[in-house]
């Protein structure tokens, strides 16, 4: 769940503290803003993969944020929040097609249930962040860095396959090695070959993107892993 984004804006300091502290069980990253102006702005700049905005802000009401967002992306999940004297206001939202609408006192278990849902729908998509801007798409095995398509051969695929399926985990060598050469007895020459594919596919990735890291970590005795970065 947590290498997903959430944009959350509330100019209510105390609402605010008191919700992240459910928040942080699902998100890493969440930008935190005080009113719609900087709801909008870092929507133009980060754009998240959740937004949870109060209908009654400073500047720009969650309304409008929401507006806003919709003449570009119709599909982004939305949460409002709002007090029991904004009942009127939802009915401006009806073609904003939000995920939910929580009245305040927020109710944490519901609110769980929302997130949850809406977790579950975007992994359903098939796409696995391993970095922000770096999507590995499982059903269509397909690799794309700012929506452009990396290049992969068939065992480089295999390989972020196996490792994207266990973000942020270790991959044994003898586990990587059955799953990419699955159609050859192992033996002592399959530990050279893996490193030799990790090398050319963290080189690989390091030409075709921005990220000046390696992509593939390895550790002697635990084995290789893609650990997840929002940045």
């Amino acid at each position: 769940m947590r290498n997903y984004t959430l944009l959350y804006a509330e100019d209510d300091a105390l609402i605010r503290e008191n919700l992240l502290y459910i928040l942080r069980d699902y998100f890493n990253d969440i930008f935190i803003v005080q009113n719609g102006k900087e709801a909008l702005e870092i929507y133009y700049e980060k754009k998240p993969d959740i937004i949870i905005l109060d209908i009654c802000m400073p500047y720009i009401n969650g309304l409008d944020v929401a507006k806003k967002i919709r003449e570009e992306d119709e599909t982004l999940p939305i949460i409002m929040l709002t007090g029991h004297s904004d009942r009127e206001r939802l009915l401006e939202a009806v073609n904003l097609k939000l995920e939910a609408y929580l009245v305040k006192p927020i109710d944490y278990g519901k609110l769980s249930k929302v997130l949850t849902h809406i977790i579950d729908k975007l992994s359903d998509n098939h796409l696995i962040k391993l970095r922000k801007d770096l999507v590995w798409n499982s059903k269509e095995q397909i690799l794309s860095y700012h929506n452009k398509v990396i290049k992969l051969t068939k065992k480089e695929k295999l390989t972020v396959e196996i490792l994207a399926q266990n973000i942020n985990k270790y991959v044994s060598n003898n586990s990587l090695i059955y799953h990419i050469w699955n159609d050859e007895i192992p033996d002592n020459s399959h530990d050279n070959k893996l490193i030799q594919l990790i090398y050319r596919l963290n080189k690989k990735l390091y030409e075709e993107t921005d990220y000046s890291e390696k992509i593939v970590e390895n550790s002697y005795t635990l084995g290789y892993r893609i650990l997840y970065m929002g940045t």
